[in-house]
């Protein structure tokens, strides 16, 4: 009896993989959007603007935490993209980051009230320069999860996501053409801990 349903159950699931495996639009003019990490061009400019990782506490993950730094370079990439998406203009995303140096943070906690960036009781965020340190104008909340995690792909349903907007201007960490490589810091901090993030 036991051989008979694991036998079923066998064949369901190597089925269920197969189909799973073939399954794409074969219908005149439908056609699948390239996955982020498929964008080559946008991906590597991507990865290039993102630092992350986790803060740990005797084996337990307080926060798993990433940023995208809105450079000029991953702004244009962005931009590119979207257009090959969403089929329009978005030049103005993230405007309030246009002129300034721009974030886009991440945030995962076991504790959802903890999570909360734009809670100055619970968190600092500085940003660090050759002109030294400066707190964010803005630090505002990113609602629209399902148009953004086609472009970030630290954003899912269980992470709180946050635009953080500093007043300095925004440069392109790696360029080949700067005689001096500009820093760039961003620091986030809370009671459990810091997390120092570099460009």
């Amino acid at each position: 009896m036991i051989s008979k349903s694991l036998k079923n159950f066998s064949i369901i699931f190597l089925s269920a993989v197969a189909w799973s495996g073939c399954v794409s639009s074969i219908d005149k003019g439908f056609e699948l959007n390239d996955e982020i990490h498929n964008d080559e061009d946008y991906y590597d400019k991507y990865q290039s603007a993102t630092r992350g990782g986790d803060l740990i506490q005797k084996f337990d993950v307080k926060y798993r935490l990433h940023a995208t730094y809105l450079s000029p370079e991953f702004r244009s990439a962005l931009v590119k993209r979207v257009q090959k998406l969403y089929m329009e203009d978005a030049a103005g995303a993230f405007e309030e980051a246009s002129s300034k140096a721009g974030f886009i943070v991440t945030i995962y906690g076991l504790e959802r009230e903890t999570v909360d960036l734009s809670n100055t009781s619970h968190w600092t965020l500085i940003f660090e320069t050759k002109d030294g340190p400066v707190r964010p104008v803005l630090v505002r909340k990113i609602n629209d999860k399902i148009r953004w995690r086609n472009f970030f792909e630290t954003i899912s349903p269980w992470t709180s996501d946050y635009l953080v907007v500093f007043d300095r201007a925004a440069v392109n960490p790696g360029a080949t053409n700067l005689v001096e490589k500009p820093k760039t810091k961003l620091v986030l901090a809370t009671g459990e801990g810091k997390v120092q993030l570099e460009w």
